[in-house]
C-alpha cells in the first residue's frame, strides 16, 4: 500500500490513493492501546510515510474521524485501540464508501488474480473489458497504468506474449508453483535452491550474500524477479544491509492492502536478523531474541541500548515501536503493535510463521526500510535481456504446468 500510494497520481485512482492514505496514517498512529499522540508526531508520521503534513493529512484525519476512529483536538489526537487487521478492515471502508469508479475496482481484481498464477495481458483485456464493461482500449491503457504504478508487473516470453503476474506468486506454500519453477532449472541449480529453501525454512530469514553464495547471483536473480524471493534493505550509521525471506514464511493473505502488515513483520525479522548476527557487542547485540521479545510482546520497555536509537528509526516511524532517550547515548524501546512482535519472533524461531501467530496477527531500524516489492521492482528494471526472456519463459512454465485455472 505504501509504495503504490506514493506513485499514485492526482486522478489515477483517486479514491483508491485516498483510502491508501488514510490506512498508512491509521496503521502509523494506531496501537493495540487507546493512546493521546501530539499533533506534532502525527505530522511526523504522514510525513516519514510520503504524506504532506499541510495539503493531505488534514482531509485523511478528517475522514478518520468521520469514520470514529480518532477524536481531534487542538494539539493532540486520541486514537482508540486497533489491531492491524481492524485497521485494513477500516481502510476497505472507507474505499467502499466512497464510490470507488470501475476502473480502480478492475485494477483490484487483476492485481488478485495475478497473485495465484501468471495471466496473458490479452485474457485480461479481454476478462476486464467484459466484467468491468470497459472498452478494449481503455481495458489496454489500464494494464499500462496498473503496471507502471505497481499493481502488477508484465514480461514477455520467447513467443512475444506478454504475461501479467505480481509478487504475491509464492505468498502460499503451493507445491505445484515451486514444482512448476524446478522443472524450468538444471538439476544443479535445483539443488542449490533445495539448499537455500532447507536454510530458510530453518532460520527464517538469511543475508544476500548467504544467500548469493548458495544459489549464486544469477540464479537468485532470476528467482527473485518473479517473487520467489523477498530481500528487505535496512540502513543504518554501519551502511546498508540486505536480508532474504521466503514469502510464504508471512503466509499469504488475499487482500493486497494486508502486505504492509507483513512487510512490517519483515523489517523487525530484518532488524532482529542484524541484532542477532552482524552488530557488535558494545552496542546491544541480541543473544536470546526469544526472551527480547516476549519482553517486547509483553508490553514492557526493553534496554538501555545504543543500537536501539540507531537500529529500528524505520519502524519508529511505521508506529510500531516507540523510543526513548534513557541517558546519553542510550536509548529504551517498547512494542505498539504486538501482533507485528509475534509474527517474526515465530518466523525467527521456525523459519515460517505458526499457524498460532498469523491468527494473533490483527490489522498492522534501522535509520531506513524499503519493502520486499520496491527492492524486486528495482532488481527487475537491472537484469539483462536474456535473463527477462528467461524469467518470461519461467512465468510460462508457471501459468501453463497446470496452475491456469
Amino acid at each position: 500500500m505504501r509504495g503504490v500510494t506514493s506513485f499514485l497520481n492526482p486522478g489515477d485512482f483517486d479514491q483508491l490513493a485516498f483510502a491508501g492514505k488514510c490506512g498508512l496514517v491509521l496503521s502509523g498512529i494506531a496501537a493495540s492501546f487507546q493512546t493521546t499522540m501530539p499533533r506534532s508526531r502525527i505530522e511526523a508520521l504522514a510525513k516519514a510515510n510520503g504524506l504532506s503534513p499541510r495539503s493531505e493529512l488534514p482531509a485523511v484525519l478528517a475522514e478518520l474521524e468521520r469514520q470514529k476512529l480518532i477524536q481531534q483536538g487542538t494539539d493532540a489526537v486520541e486514537v482508540i485501540g486497533l489491531t492491524t487487521h481492524s485497521v485494513l478492515n477500516h481502510t476497505s471502508t472507507i474505499f467502499r464508501e466512497g464510490s470507488p469508479g470501475s476502473e480502480e475496482q478492475a485494477v483490484i481484481d487483476i492485481s488478485e488474480t495475478v497473485s495465484e498464477a501468471p495471466v496473458s495481458e490479452e485474457e485480461l483485456v479481454e476478462f476486464t473489458g467484459d466484467s468491468f464493461r470497459l472498452k478494449a482500449s481503455e481495458a489496454k491503457d489500464l494494464m499500462k497504468k496498473g503496471e507502471r504504478i505497481g499493481f502488477f508487473d508484465a514480461e514477455g516470453n520467447s513467443s512475444g506474449e506478454r504475461l501479467i503476474f505480481n509478487g504475491n506468486l509464492f505468498r502460499s506454500d503451493d507445491i505445484s508453483k515451486v514444482n512448476a519453477v524446478m522443472s524450468t532449472l538444471t538439476p544443479a541449480e535445483a539443488e542449490r535452491y533445495r539448499e537455500a529453501s532447507d536454510i530458510l525454512g530453518k532460520q527464517g530469514c538469511i543475508s544476500l550474500n548467504k544467500a548469493h553464495s548458495v544459489l549464486s547471483e544469477l540464479l537468485f536473480r532470476k528467482l527473485h524477479s518473479i517473487g520467489l524471493f523477498d530481500v528487505s534493505k535496512i540502513g543504518n550509521e554501519y551502511g546498508n544491509h540486505y536480508f532474504v525471506t521466503r514469502p510464504a514464511a508471512f503466509s499469504k493473505f488475499t487482500s493486497t492492502i494486508a502486505d504492509d502488515a507483513f512487510d512490517l513483520a519483515k523489517a523487525f525479522v530484518s532488524a532482529l536478523t542484524y541484532g542477532m548476527t552482524t552488530s557488535a557487542a558494545g552496542r546491544g547485540r541480541i543473544q536470546m531474541v526469544s526472551t527480547l521479545m516476549n519482553k517486547l510482546i509483553s508490553g514492557s520497555w526493553i534496554g538501555p541500548a545504543t543500537a536501539i536509537g540507531h537500529d529500528y528509526q524505520a519502524l519508529e516511524m511505521r508506529g510500531v515501536v516507540e523510543v526513548r532517550q534513557s541517558s546519553g547515548s542510550m536509548y529504551i524501546m517498547r512494542l505498539l503493535k504486538p501482533e507485528v512482535g509475534r509474527l517474526a519472533l515465530a518466523v525467527i524461531q521456525e523459519g515460517e510463521a505458526t499457524t498460532q501467530a498469523i491468527s494473533q496477527l490483527p490489522n498492522a531500524n534501522v535509520t531506513f526500510y524499503t519493502e520486499p516489492e520496491y527492492n524486486r521492482e528495482i532488481a527487475r528494471k537491472d537484469i539483462t535481456e536474456p535473463l527477462k526472456r528467461g524469467v518470461g519463459n519461467l512465468l510460462t512454465e508457471l501459468r501453463t504446468g497446470g496452475l491456469k485455472k
